[in-house]
């Protein structure tokens, strides 16, 4: 078992639910857009994200998440604010003095785990909280129909991760119908085909902090396991 299958198993884990990356067409070809997660993890790497809106995740259940992708946080790790079971409607930012939600159900990660745990509960829940980057633990894909594409996605988003922020996150499949997260681990082999099916080769980087874009080029990694 590994630190994010652990913090898992202990109840602890948040997903947080992001859009898949744009294929854009340029003059040398096409190139990969992924403007909300490089201002997303230039925030969380700066002056932290406020008022996050974050799913927690329970072994054995199943909760649903908002979208197909995303990054997985340590619930440890942030300041958790507004917690309710479903949608809880919030909009606004913390730190603006604007933010507002539904009225919260508990006052604990433990309560929300508790009732969904007993109530088995599958409902998207809504997890209100400040973070920076430490607490990023990992990223993740459901499993479904278009798996196989959401791979090549967040192959994708890793690779602009380890350029902006210097971190190659681990990769996991979660299941949403049993609660299950596996870690994908890719050969070279597969790696390099999984490149070779991409519609592009190069990745937009640009967030607030900078003052000029980047392409990045996509590579594969030098050590497999």
């Amino acid at each position: 078992m590994d630190d994010v299958e652990k913090i898992y198993e202990e109840g602890k884990l948040l997903v947080r639910a992001m859009d898949r990356p744009s294929l854009r067409i340029g003059n040398d070809g096409n190139y990969y857009e992924c403007e909300s997660w490089i201002n997303e993890f230039d925030n969380l790497m700066n002056d932290g994200l406020f008022s996050l809106s974050t799913t927690l995740i329970v072994p054995k259940v199943g909760v649903r998440t908002y979208k197909n992708i995303g990054f997985l946080v340590n619930s440890d790790w942030v300041d958790c604010l507004h917690i309710a079971k479903s949608d809880s409607a919030s909009s606004g930012n913390i730190l603006d003095g604007d933010f507002s939600a539904n009225k919260a159900d508990f006052n604990s990660i433990d309560d929300l785990l508790n009732y969904i745990i007993q109530s088995k509960d599958t409902r998207m829940n809504e997890v209100n909280i400040n973070a920076k980057l430490n607490a990023v633990v990992g990223l993740f894909i459901n499993k479904c129909n278009i798996s196989n594409e959401l791979l090549k996605d967040i192959y994708v988003i890793n690779k602009m991760i380890q350029y902006l922020v210097g971190v190659d996150y681990q990769i996991y499949l979660y299941d949403q119908l049993n609660g299950k997260i596996d870690l994908i681990n890719l050969t070279k082999e597969q790696e390099e085909n999984l490149i070779s099916s991409l519609g592009g080769n190069e990745i937009l980087c640009w967030p607030d902090s900078m003052m000029e874009a980047e392409f990045i080029p996509i590579k594969s990694n030098e050590m497999h396991k």
